[in-house]
C-alpha cells in the first residue's frame, strides 16, 4: 500500500510539473504541417533589442543534418525590432514534440542577421517578440 501511494505521489508530481513547463508555450500560428509557439516569460529587452524561446512543432518527422529523424526545434533568437532583423543563438531538435524527448541536435554559435519578413516564421516571431500587433 505504502509503495503504490509513493507511485501516485511521484505520477502527481511528474503531470505537475509537465503541465507547468507547457504552459509557458504560447501558440503564434499553425497549418496543419506545423504549429509555432513562443514563451513570453523568456522575452527580454533591451533597447529595440529583444531576445526570446522559441519552439516549432511538426507534425511529420523532420531530418537531421545526419538522418536523425526529430519532431520539434527551440531556439532562443535575439531581434532588431527597429531594423527588423533576427539571428538565432541557440538551436536544438528534439525527439518528441514541444521540446520533449531526446536531444538530437544542438548549436550555441549565433547564426548570422537576417532580415524577418512579414509572413514568414521569423517575422512572425518578430512581431510577438516585438510586442506588434
Amino acid at each position: 500500500m505504502k509503495h503504490a501511494m509513493k507511485r501516485t505521489a511521484v505520477g502527481l508530481m511528474l503531470a505537475l510539473a509537465a503541465s507547468t513547463a507547457m504552459a509557458e508555450w504560447m501558440r503564434i500560428k499553425g497549418d496543419p504541417a506545423v504549429s509555432l509557439l513562443a514563451d513570453p516569460v523568456t522575452i527580454r529587452r533591451s533597447g529595440d533589442m529583444v531576445t526570446m524561446w522559441s519552439l516549432i512543432n511538426y507534425v511529420k518527422p523532420q531530418k537531421t543534418g545526419d538522418g536523425k529523424s526529430y519532431l520539434s526545434s527551440k531556439q532562443y533568437r535575439e531581434y532588431d525590432c527597429a531594423e527588423r532583423l533576427s539571428r538565432r543563438l541557440e538551436l536544438s531538435r528534439h525527439a518528441e514534440n514541444t521540446g520533449w524527448g531526446q536531444v538530437l541536435d544542438s548549436n550555441k554559435t549565433p547564426g548570422a542577421w537576417s532580415p524577418a519578413t512579414a509572413g514568414s516564421v521569423a517575422g512572425e516571431l518578430l512581431k510577438f517578440a516585438c510586442g506588434e500587433k
